[in-house]
């Protein structure tokens, strides 16, 4: 490196004057350590310093980088203008503090994802005036490839999901238009043969039962048909907060006449959650299915806390009560079609909160144990899908470089 040309001074290396050797040496033990890279520009556009994670990362030596422009080192692979692209924006733009995740076409081949961090220096000189640039690398190939298969996965499980949920509703439609018609016949019959018959004879107690079970076949025919006729969702944007308060009311009274002290947080009028993109009334389904389980659950009184959070993500609503709770055999199955601990019931209703919670690309999940209560978390993502890759920008501006 030319000794006649002024270098700009990160903050940690070297030390500046009057600092003892211990403590410049600490320095530079610290920098050599890191595990990201670090570069150094200055104004005349030469790299005058590199740290040992940099070499591993960007895979060249550093006399391969020192006193060698960025253009001369990056430019002439195309591959790498998504890359090259940083630099010329924070000088061009004079941008102070930049943050990006980019890919990067190493020279032995193959890419890496890289978050690129960069700074302006001041100069030596006055301290107003910029000097050079800082240039931080962070090597997220893996947690990157990590993230995009998640996110196949997610994509796969979804498509699966769906594909089931097809196969559901045509095995619905085939329910509701089979048996129904049957079953009313048999109903209908049976009830003309019972008032016939005296009330306590034997073949009156034979046809209460055909009553009986033709009516609940009759209601599993009903919920068949409400499962199969579930409109596609209208998303549009409401504010949750709001939207959960009006949800939760109705139930307040119903809560009070047997004994059950229910609170909400986070929700209601007034508070400032974020908007998410929604259909209100078809939404608001799963929310009365959980809260009409959560009361059915506590018969002689108790608990039910309904909370929601909601960060720059989704909105997270939890559903706590303090019931009897289900067995850790039962969790699997609760949100299957059919699926019922209840004698009286035919099973559909979670099947049908799952399947809107889904396609509103969010999710509802249930925890519970025998004794302590359950708790139903409905997750709605704010953008209405997946989220996107790693990326991150923050820029503010200094003086312009000179």
């Amino acid at each position: 490196m030319p000794q006649e040309k002024r270098t700009p001074r990160p903050s940690s290396v070297p030390a500046p004057p009057g600092q003892g050797l211990d403590q410049q040496a600490a320095i530079k033990n610290v920098v050599a350590s890191m595990s990201d890279g670090l570069m150094v520009i200055n104004q005349d556009g030469e790299i005058v310093f590199t740290n040992p994670a940099l070499t591993g990362i960007l895979d060249l030596l550093p006399d391969q980088m020192l006193g060698r422009g960025w253009a001369e080192l990056f430019f002439k692979d195309p591959a790498n203008r998504e890359f090259n692209q940083i630099i010329v924006d924070i000088i061009t733009e004079s941008i102070y503090h930049y943050n990006k995740q980019v890919t990067y076409k190493v020279p032995a081949g193959g890419t890496k994802d890289l978050i690129i961090t960069t700074a302006l220096l001041p100069s030596e000189e006055d301290g107003k005036e910029v000097g050079g640039v800082l240039v931080m690398f962070k090597d997220v190939s893996e947690l990157t490839q990590m993230h995009r298969r998640s996110r196949e996965l997610l994509r796969q499980s979804r498509r699966l999901f769906q594909e089931k949920l097809e196969g559901l509703d045509r095995l619905a439609r085939a329910v509701a238009h089979e048996i129904r018609n049957p079953v009313t016949t048999i109903g209908g019959l049976a009830g003309r043969l019972l008032a016939d018959k005296p009330p306590e004879s034997r073949d009156a107690r034979y046809l209460q039962r055909i009553l009986d079970g033709t009516a609940r076949l009759e209601r599993m025919v009903e919920e068949v048909r409400i499962y199969a006729d579930l409109p596609a969702p209208v998303r549009r944007p409401a504010n949750l907060a709001e939207w959960l308060g009006k949800v939760v009311a109705p139930f307040r009274s119903l809560a009070k006449k047997q004994g059950v002290r229910l609170s909400l947080s986070g929700a209601g009028k007034g508070h400032q959650a974020a908007e998410a993109m929604i259909d209100p009334p078809l939404l608001a389904k799963v929310l009365e299915i959980i809260l009409t389980n959560a009361l059915e659950a506590m018969p002689q009184g108790g608990q039910l806390k309904v909370g929601l959070m909601c960060d720059s993500v989704s909105g997270v609503i939890a559903v706590s009560d303090t019931g009897k709770g289900m067995s850790p055999a039962d969790l699997p199955y609760v949100f299957d079609p059919f699926f019922t601990t209840k004698a009286d019931a035919v099973g559909m209703s979670l099947a049908i909160a799952k399947r809107i919670a889904l396609e509103h690309q969010g999710d509802i999940t249930v925890a519970s144990r025998p004794g302590c209560g359950t708790t139903f978390t409905l997750t709605i993502p704010q953008d209405g899908g997946l989220g996107g890759e790693l990326d991150t920008e923050a820029q503010s501006r200094p003086p312009e470089m000179k």
